[in-house]
This record gives C-alpha cells, sequence and structure tokens, in this order.
C-alpha cells in the first residue's frame, strides 16, 4: 500500500480493537479497560503475528502513551484521559527518545519550566539535539503527547518527569510552539506514522505534569514523596516495565513469523 494509506488501514484497524475493547485490558475497569495486566500482555504479544505496524500503533497508543498516563499519573489524569485513549478518542505519543541521547533517558535536554505567575510549565526544545526523535503516532495521528523533559522550578532542576502536551487540535492543525516533521518511510512497518517533534516555548496548565512521583505547587514548590533524585527516577522508570515485557514478547512471536 501506498505510506499514507497504509498509516489509515493501521489506524482503522487500531480503532475496531478498540471498539471491541480488547486494547486496554490492562487499565482500571472503571476507565474502559478490564484490569487484566496478564491478558494484556498476552494480547499484545499474539498482534505480531497478524501485522507489525499494527502491534507498534497499539503498544505506542495503549501501552506507551496510556501506560505512562496510568502509571505516572494521578486520579484526575485518569478520570480525564484513560477512557478516552482506551478508546482511541485520543490518539497521542510517547515522547521520551531524542536525537542527541537516545533513550539515555537522564541525558535529555528538552525542558519544562514553572512559570508561577501564570501556573504554567514552559516547554522547549533547548538545540536540535534535544528534538523528539522517531516518535510513533507523531507524523499523523497524535493529538497529545507524553513528554519526557527536565522539570525545572525555582532555577533548579529536579530531574526527568512526564507531562501531558497537546500537540495536535482535533480537527488536525498543529497546536501553537509545536512542530513536526514525518521520519517517512521506513524498511517495513510504514503503517507507523514516526514523527520529529520541537516546542518552541509550548505553554501547558500545572496539571499537565503527571505527579504521582512528583508535583509542584500554585506557588512554584517542588514536592515529592521520594527525596533521592535518582531513585526517583528509577522508581518513575520501573512502572513502565510491563511495556518492555510486551516488547520482548512481541519480538519473539515476530522472530517466528520471520
Amino acid at each position: 500500500l501506498p505510506t499514507a494509506e497504509h498509516r489509515e488501514r493501521v489506524l482503522a484497524w487500531a480503532q475496531s480493537l478498540a471498539d471491541e475493547g480488547g486494547t486496554a485490558l490492562g487499565f482500571p475497569v472503571e476507565f474502559g479497560g478490564r484490569g487484566d495486566p496478564g491478558a494484556n500482555v498476552a494480547s499484545f504479544e499474539t498482534l505480531a503475528l497478524g501485522d507489525l505496524s499494527l502491534l507498534v500503533k497499539v503498544g505506542v497508543q495503549f501501552g506507551l502513551f496510556g501506560g505512562a498516563v496510568q502509571q505516572l499519573g494521578t486520579r484526575p489524569h485518569h478520570e480525564r484521559y484513560l477512557r478516552d485513549i482506551a478508546t482511541l478518542a485520543l490518539p497521542g505519543c510517547f515522547a521520551m527518545t531524542e536525537a542527541g541521547h537516545g533513550s539515555n533517558v537522564q541525558a535529555l535536554q528538552t525542558t519544562a519550566t514553572y512559570d508561577s505567575a501564570t501556573e504554567e510549565f514552559v516547554v522547549r526544545t533547548p538545540n536540535d539535539d534535544a528534538r523528539k526523535e522517531y516518535i510513533g503516532n507523531a507524523a499523523a495521528h497524535g493529538r497529545m503527547a507524553a513528554v519526557f523533559a527536565q522539570l525545572i522550578v525555582g532555577g533548579e532542576s529536579h530531574g526527568v518527569h512526564v507531562l501531558l502536551v497537546p500537540i495536535r487540535d482535533e480537527a488536525g492543525g498543529l497546536c501553537v510552539g509545536v512542530r513536526i516533521e514525518d521520519c517517512g518511510e521506513k524498511m517495513g512497518l510504514n503503517g507507523v506514522d514516526n514523527g520529529r517533534l520541537w516546542f518552541d516555548g509550548v505553554r501547558v496548565g500545572r496539571d499537565a505534569l503527571l505527579n504521582r512521583y512528583g508535583d509542584v505547587t500554585p506557588e512554584g514548590e517542588y514536592r515529592s514523596p521520594i527525596e533521592n533524585p535518582n531513585k526517583r527516577f528509577f522508581t518513575m522508570l520501573g512502572t513502565l516495565v510491563q511495556g518492555r515485557v510486551c516488547v520482548g514478547g512481541a519480538g519473539i512471536n515476530a522472530s517466528k513469523v520471520a
């Protein structure tokens, strides 16, 4: 299929799976899931026997983007977003990887600086090495990104945290300050719309911070239940381990197909 048509076909397949309730098995029941992480991993692994572009699309939307909201967010985030993520009403991205740092998350350069005067975070890509690279769902379909950034409050960095940043409006137009570049075709998996993301002073509200392990008061005071920055960082990443398990299982099945 031509790339654009391939992407739309994969999106339609993902929507069909979401309509059947099969893409959010690990989400809480009250937010449209079934509360069964084991079934979620098994279901995801099975997709590798069918179509690998669909596997990646589902993994990005429901595993990485949805998983970040579920595991790193708190009750207000769950109530506001999880059902829409589970039904694919809110397509999203997992914006961790940067061009100059790969998945060396502690060294990421994207910043989210708190402005206490407006109670907003200002998200910025300080240089081209800090652009978010090869982000699934970014090039065509994503409307929001879970952005990994250095959290700066009162001139002090508190390490990497995750914020929900809108990148497109409901009509598909780019949000102010967001730049997106299509990564184009790949050697396979052309049904996935990978893209690059830049943020030029994008402002999001204080509630955009996924604050399970670190929060900022309206006045600009950083608070966390985990005092040690390294322990806090590895605790945050540890909550996303289900995604690693899924990737491993899917990779085994993909090799069987090959």
